[in-house]
């Protein structure tokens, strides 16, 4: 991290903070600066610490429910857990796979393929006329979204939106799609911090304090207002404008090359 400047740590976070939450991918948008633009690697610890801000942000949003003791008795928890274990064990057994660098064409076509499989799941809930609520997930339907998550591997594809996706597809409201992704995104950035801290050796990094503690704070504070106005905005317009973004940001990356 120590090659980042200021401002491009600062630009960098913004954007992780923004695109970390929506269905657009945030580790593609992350590497577009370095791919397009010939900005250095940002490096596994300005990761692991915007990661950190954006779980501080979320765990405030759901302080009320994570600071409850009844919340971890609950099966709700026990589903939150479910649909975690298959990217933990995807991690696990493809060692090594999440420290790929993805090409500029991957990305492109991996953002065309997932915005039409988010179409697609937007069409059927469209058809579904009892939308189920996510009090009504089951451990099956936990098992498929966790599944689901896995996709997110592939750079382009978005770990909000596979989960959207996989949520969509089983017929459950936009609204507590997105919700679920949230909340899903928590045991999620733990075991992306937790592989990042005990696979690098991060520690022998040179660490720039300030840009550090700038990394994590601005992290912080977008992170908890893109989840409020994602929450609203999907209640309102569900997600045809990130359908359209995506598709018009994969052709213009072929486009570019």
């Amino acid at each position: 991290m120590s090659e980042l400047n200021l401002l491009q740590a600062i630009i960098l976070s913004v954007i992780q903070a923004i695109t970390e939450f929506i269905p657009v991918s945030s580790s593609a948008h992350l590497l577009l600066p370095s791919k397009l633009l010939g900005w250095p690697d940002q490096g596994q610890f300005f990761d692991i610490s915007v990661h950190f801000g954006s779980l501080v942000a979320v765990i405030l949003h759901f302080r009320d429910s994570l600071l409850s003791r009844n919340f971890y008795t609950s099966n709700f928890f026990l589903l939150l857990i479910v649909a975690t274990i298959p990217i933990i064990a995807f991690t696990l057994i493809f060692n090594g796979i999440t420290d790929l660098r993805w090409s500029l064409t991957s990305i492109a076509i991996s953002n065309i393929l997932f915005a039409f499989l988010l179409l697609i799941s937007t069409k059927i809930k469209i058809k579904n006329t009892n939308k189920k609520v996510i009090n009504q997930l089951t451990v099956n339907g936990a098992l498929t979204i966790g599944l689901w998550q896995t996709l997110s591997i592939i750079s382009g594809a978005s770990r909000s939106g596979t989960v959207i996706t996989g949520a969509l597809f089983l017929g459950y409201r936009p609204e507590d799609a997105a919700k679920f992704s949230i909340y899903l995104s928590i045991p999620t950035l733990l075991g992306a911090m937790f592989f990042g801290i005990t696979k690098n050796d991060i520690l022998k990094e040179d660490i720039d304090i300030l840009i550090t503690f700038s990394s994590i704070l601005i992290s912080f504070i977008v992170s908890f207002f893109t989840i409020k106005w994602f929450l609203l905005f999907v209640k309102k317009v569900e997600f045809l404008p990130f359908i359209i973004y995506r598709l018009f940001l994969g052709v213009s990356i072929l486009w570019l090359i």
